[in-house]
């Protein structure tokens, strides 16, 4: 029971920007590809640190492309919104800073091998999934407190920021967790631009909660959703090409030689 619970959340995060479009603009990728391939392209929504055996990793305008459009250096922390399979690997859709423009206004995709994803509130679910549970209270100490401090998992070194004058009748629990020192949290998937975070339900305010669950070092990504090789299904129709034209050489060959053998004089 407590699996499926954890199964709906991460299924649920997927469409929240669905659901939240009434408060926010939902943007669509600025990619050529993407528009072309989105039916086989997966939400990832994840913080990656590049980790290359070159020491950097090249950013393309489309998966398996030769020319770069950015380089990001070993150590970086980059964001990847969505995941694609193609030709047999992994590759992640992110955000590139142009220079020239001082802005962020490309995205661009890189292959996931050459990342490291870190830890985040889909990290702890996956870990802790057995103790997570439906929530069924009133969160009466956030009503009382006017506020809440935002945590990126239950037992974070520090808080994200602080949510104040917010309305307390838009803030929806639907899965809580209790930690050993019996504080409450609760996970809220959209509040105000806010997407995929925890408040300490029992103390929401206090920003001295001792850390019990640090970030480890990142780690491979493994990918839990089934994949349509692009690449694969790309390649199919130009061999359907070679063989159609290599027929049609082939039957104006026979149907040369076979005039040329009729016309022959004797």
């Amino acid at each position: 029971m407590k699996k499926a619970v954890f199964t709906l959340i991460l299924a649920g995060l997927m469409f929240v920007p669905a659901f939240s479009a009434y408060a926010d603009v939902v943007v669509e990728p600025e990619n050529d590809f993407y528009s072309k391939n989105w039916q086989n392209i997966v939400p990832l929504d994840r913080m990656f640190q590049v980790e290359a055996s070159s020491g950097s990793a090249s950013i393309k305008k489309e998966p398996g492309a030769r020319t770069d459009i950015a380089q990001v250096e070993n150590g970086e922390t980059i964001y990847v919104s969505h995941s694609c399979l193609y030709n047999g690997e992994f590759w992640g859709l992110t955000s590139v800073y142009l220079e020239s423009e001082q802005k962020w206004s490309r995205d661009g995709w890189i292959r996931v091998d050459d990342l490291l994803v870190k830890y985040d509130y889909i990290a702890f679910a996956e870990e802790h999934y057995e103790e997570l549970y439906a929530y069924e209270g009133d969160i009466e100490e956030i009503k009382s407190a006017g506020a809440a401090l935002v945590w990126p998992w239950p037992g974070a070194e520090a808080p994200l920021w602080r949510l104040e004058e917010f309305d307390i009748d838009n803030l929806w629990i639907y899965t809580a967790y209790k930690d050993n020192a019996g504080r409450e949290w609760g996970f809220v998937s959209y509040l105000y631009g806010s997407q995929n975070i925890w408040v300490c339900i029992s103390d929401p305010i206090n920003p001295e909660i001792p850390v019990f669950n640090p970030a480890p070092p990142p780690v491979k990504w493994v990918s839990d959703t089934e994949h349509t090789d692009i690449g694969e299904t790309k390649s199919e129709i130009p061999v359907l090409i070679i063989i159609l034209v290599a027929a049609v050489v082939l039957g104006t060959f026979v149907l040369i030689t076979v005039l040329w053998k009729k016309k022959k004089p004797k």
